[in-house]
């Protein structure tokens, strides 16, 4: 800012200059005076003005300085104010002008490997997050994602054709391997979109108005869609929520109940509801059917419902694992329309272990209008990029390394299959008795077998479904066909639920020991819990070798004998246990051990079923004590609860030499010491109460007496002490003390005169004998056992050993007011001198 100038400074410099002027111009004739007045004027204007308007313009520059300065300082609180009036809209993370590369990539550590406390504010190491190892296609598959993103920013010509021809190849290559020839490919990132936009293309093929007319076009024959009961539970309703359908437009197909494998759709039963929904004005539409059902892996006749969906003219849709094993050979393309449907969903990214690969979904391309209108192609080059981390792990495996994969997560399972042949005691419910009579030797008849059977997918079952059950293969009882004799049914007779807590006992253990290979409990009607292994989903994701298949036989097989023994020895200890009076069996069908018994006192045997409240407590307060006696002999003894609320002791598993005998012997004698402990315990404290109920008589009476002898006066309080002054009582009365050894009471006399609670101690601990009081001499009086009470310590030793014996101990302390107390462990009883009131 320029500083101001005063003019009055301005008009005296020019004069001046004039002067000057004037002086120095020869041709102006200046006299000396006027010469000399100017030279005394430029003087006072050097040395007074100048330096005074030199120090002003430099404090007005200060001051426009100043200002300045405040000026800013206002213009950056006011943007100050306004941050922090959107402070609170901001979220914290995002607050600020952004973090570095290193700190981000902190947090996405954080993120993934460390996790908040209950508290939220600690943060604490997470050990089970680990990332998965990739190979070679497994890390470019990571690349590829971000190749994709960057294509992106290419020119919209060089995008296209790249896409374009990324589309192209592989529609090509996914279409032979399949051997599913003019098929569309589309790539989706939830597991049943694809089968929802192909139940979309299935309604549009047969209702041509339902682009234009909407709802309106299926009001008078409304679409039905057939679905397997094995299907994933939701899927119905999955469909009609994307569809905008009711949940009356899905069908659900019985599975084979009579004959067959019990996952296996029902065709005659799907034919059967076919024509009643003909008969009923409705459409059958399409019908999704499993080459592999979902939990168990059976296939469907797919043969026959090709046949039944061709005459009704109602969409095909295939799904499952098998669909996997069509890679592996080479077969005729009369196998291709037998065994596959109009469309079906292929899950890479888990059969070839390759991490963020899409789903794909392959049908065939009839009318490429309706394709359009229902958006399962395009053209937006965008999107057809999804394909990319595919193309590159295609190319990256070849044909040779895809099929190896496959083949040898499907040798894994043949591995399982064979050493399961061999145990007795394992139900297999994923393969059909009939397949294991003939095992195929070779490729070539695997081939063979294939073309005969016109079912690729049945040549290998990858996953594996097996439970423990009662070796049934013995002969057993034979009953003549026209007996009369009625034979129950053996599967009624077992417990379901007690081998289902086997089997949930055998998949803990096995996932616990063998971490290589990964297996899942299902639950599978008319079979119960199960163990499922399917290698097709995770041996390429762990590393499975034939090794791990091997060590995981192995420690089945010694789970199985601990089943086995335990299983065996049931009805051995059911037997032992009714022998014994006392002891009763618990029903504990979830506890998946030998079983479960309670043991009943004496004195409600006769009345078990009778019991009150209170005697219920009594009898869980035992058996507390007996589990608790138990558990430190034998960590196999635990706690349980029956249906009554009776606690019980629950037996663990057992091994081929457990003695049975030796174990209920055991929780019976215990018992019987636990409850012979709580008899004594109870006449304990029933004595305690009998002689405390007599030192009360005893101290009322002396009470009574002493008001007698001594008057009222002396027992008003100020009264009183005036008179115990001047003429002190010659005898007080004194308390009482309870001898738990001779049950008998013993006045507290000698404690106050010879003081023999203090000298009884230092007598015990070796540090002298007693004397009497106000004199040097020793007392030669020798205490006797019944002068000496015991101490609640060894009162609760007594209890535990059970022991005859015990050791002299110094008497109760008696109280300074005429109490009476008495301790025991978990028991205090204190009675108060003249009341009746007993705690």
């Amino acid at each position: 800012m320029a500083t101001p100038v005063s003019p009055d400074i301005t008009n005296r410099k020019e004069a001046s200059n004039e002067g000057l002027a004037e002086a120095k111009n020869p041709l102006e004739k200046v006299s000396q005076k006027d010469y000399n007045n100017r030279s005394i004027e430029n003087t006072f204007l050097k040395n007074f003005v100048d330096p005074m308007a030199d120090e002003l313009e430099k404090s007005v520059a200060k001051t426009n300085e100043l200002l300045d300065k405040f000026s800013s300082d206002m213009e950056a609180e006011r943007k100050q104010r306004f941050k922090k009036m959107l402070h609170p809209l901001v979220p914290e993370e995002l607050q600020g002008g952004g973090k570095k590369e290193e700190e981000v990539m902190q947090l996405v550590d954080q993120l993934i490997f460390y996790e908040e406390s209950g508290d939220g504010k600690e943060v604490q190491i997470n050990e089970s997050a680990q990332l998965q190892e990739l190979d070679e296609t497994g890390k470019l598959a990571v690349t590829a994602h971000s190749l994709a993103a960057h294509f992106t920013t290419l020119e919209p010509v060089t995008l296209d054709r790249a896409a374009s021809k990324l589309d192209s190849d592989c529609k090509l290559w996914l279409s032979r391997l399949f051997r599913f020839k003019n098929s569309i490919p589309v790539y989706h990132e939830k597991r049943y979109e694809g089968l929802a936009k192909i139940a979309q293309l299935a309604i549009y093929t047969k209702y041509p108005k339902y682009s234009t007319e909407g709802f309106e076009a299926l009001y008078s024959r409304p679409p039905v869609i057939y679905i397997s009961a094995s299907s994933p539970p939701g899927l119905g309703q999955y469909l009609c929520s994307q569809l905008g359908l009711p949940m009356s437009c899905t069908c659900t197909v019985p599975c084979n109940t009579m004959f067959g494998a019990s996952s296996k759709m029902d065709v005659a039963m799907l034919e059967k509801l076919i024509q009643d929904d003909i008969a009923a004005a409705k459409t059958p539409v399409l019908l999704v059917a499993y080459a592999g059902t979902p939990v168990v892996g059976h296939v469907d006749n797919l043969q026959r419902l090709q046949e039944i969906s061709r005459t009704n003219n109602i969409w095909l849709h295939v799904e499952g694992n098998n669909l996997a094993t069509l890679t592996l050979f080479s077969v005729p393309n009369s196998v291709e329309s037998a065994t596959s449907g109009d469309s079906i969903t292929l899950d890479l990214s888990k059969w070839l272990g390759v991490p963020a690969l899409p789903y794909i979904t392959l049908f065939k391309d009839t009318d490429q209008i309706m394709t359009d209108t229902v958006g399962l192609t395009t053209v937006d080059s965008k999107l057809q990029l999804k394909c990319l981390p595919l193309w590159m792990c295609l190319q990256s495996l070849g044909h040779e390394g895809m099929v190896n994969r496959i083949k040898h997560s499907c040798e894994l399972a043949k591995l399982f299959f064979e050493h399961l042949d061999k145990l007795p005691t394992v139900k297999q419910i994923s393969r059909e008795k009939k397949k294991r009579d003939k095992e195929v030797k070779n490729i070539k008849e695997l081939i063979s077998k294939a073309i005969s059977a016109l079912l690729v997918f049945e040549i290998v079952t990858p996953t594996v479904v097996f439970k423990y059950a009662e070796d049934s293969s013995g002969p057993g009882a034979v009953v003549a066909p026209y007996s009369s004799v009625s034979v129950e049914d053996p599967a009624e007779d077992k417990d379901v639920v007690y081998f289902d807590a086997l089997n949930t006992w055998l998949a803990e253990a096995q996932q616990l020991a063998n971490p290589n290979v990964p297996i899942d409990l299902v639950e599978i009607d008319k079979e119960g819990v199960c163990i499922r292994y399917c290698p097709l989903e995770t041996a390429q994701v762990r590393g499975t070798k034939t090794e791990d298949i091997d060590q995981f036989i192995e420690s089945l097989k010694s789970n199985l004998s601990v089943l086995n023994a335990t299983t065996e020895q049931r009805k051995k200890f059911k037997s032992i246990v009714a022998n014994h009076q006392n002891l009763r069996l618990v029903a504990l069908d979830s506890w998946a051990g030998l079983g479960a018994v309670s043991y009943i006192p004496d004195i409600y045997v006769q009345k078990e079923g009778d019991l009150t409240d209170k005697e219920k407590i009594e009898i869980n307060n035992l058996n507390s004590e007996l589990v608790h006696k138990l558990k430190a002999q034998d960590t196999a003894f635990s706690t349980g609860h029956s249906e009554e609320g009776i606690i019980c002791v629950r037996f663990g598993l057992i091994t081929s030499d457990t003695d049975v005998d030796e174990l209920v012997s055991l929780v019976y004698t215990t018992g019987r010491e636990v409850e012979e402990s709580s008899k004594f315990l109870e006449s304990m404290s029933e004595k305690i109460r009998k002689g405390i109920e007599e030192a009360n008589k005893e101290l009322e009476k002396e009470n009574a007496e002493k008001l007698m002898h001594e008057g009222v006066l002396r027992q008003v309080p100020v009264v009183s002490s005036l008179l115990n002054w001047w003429s002190p009582a010659k005898e007080q009365v004194k308390g009482r003390t309870f001898n738990l050894t001779s049950g008998k009471i013993i006045p507290t006399t000698d404690t106050y005169k010879y003081h023999m609670q203090i000298q009884e101690e230092a007598l015990l601990t070796g540090q002298g004998t007693p004397k009497s009081p106000g004199s040097g001499q020793e007392s030669t009086r020798s205490l006797s056992p019944l002068e000496m009470s015991k101490t609640a310590g060894e009162v609760k030793a007594q209890l535990a050993s059970q022991s005859a014996a015990s050791s002299p101990t110094s008497p109760s302390s008696p109280q300074p007011n005429g109490t009476v107390s008495v301790e025991l462990p978990d028991l205090v009883t204190k009675t108060n001198v003249g009341s009746s009131e007993t705690k």
